[in-house]
């Protein structure tokens, strides 16, 4: 598997993936479990206890643990970016840094035929981090900010 090519990693990649890895699997069960309302609140509730006062972080730090959720994604099956993010969002604050989610959508015309498509992703003071490469196809329709 190329997740596992690189055995030289730094001890705190091998880390983050490892807790990404928990995290993502446990947000995968509860959004197959409850419907996603109930998952919001019990995020946002378990954000606000693990990280009361967030810091921003760093550029680095954010670009560790995203690479970190990004290939727990490959190992959780169905982890797509609703579950990415609102892991990410339980990782950044296990952390103690600032994180919060954003859900866009968009229409895309072809023809006659009208094609619906959402994404969610992760924003931090430093950039997008989960979910990003596909975000500025989309228009922002909510945002979960823990902090807000």
């Amino acid at each position: 598997m190329q997740l596992f090519r690189r055995r030289r990693w730094p001890n705190g990649d091998w880390f983050a993936l490892g807790e990404a890895f928990l995290v993502l699997a446990a947000v995968r069960i509860s959004l197959m479990l409850m419907n996603f309302k109930r998952v919001e609140r019990l995020t946002v509730a378990l954000v606000r206890r693990l990280a009361p006062r967030p810091a921003d972080g760093t550029p680095e730090a954010d670009a560790q643990l995203g690479r970190a959720v990004r290939r727990a994604a490959l190992l959780v099956p169905g982890a797509k970016c609703l579950a990415q993010a609102t892991a990410g969002m339980i990782v950044w604050a296990r952390r103690g840094q600032r994180s919060r989610m954003t859900i866009g959508v968009k229409l895309d015309g072809l023809d006659t035929k009208e094609a619906f498509g959402a994404h969610a992703w992760l924003e931090t003071p430093h950039g997008i981090p989960v979910g990003g490469a596909e975000a500025a196809q989309f228009s922002p329709l909510m945002t979960i900010d823990p902090y807000a």
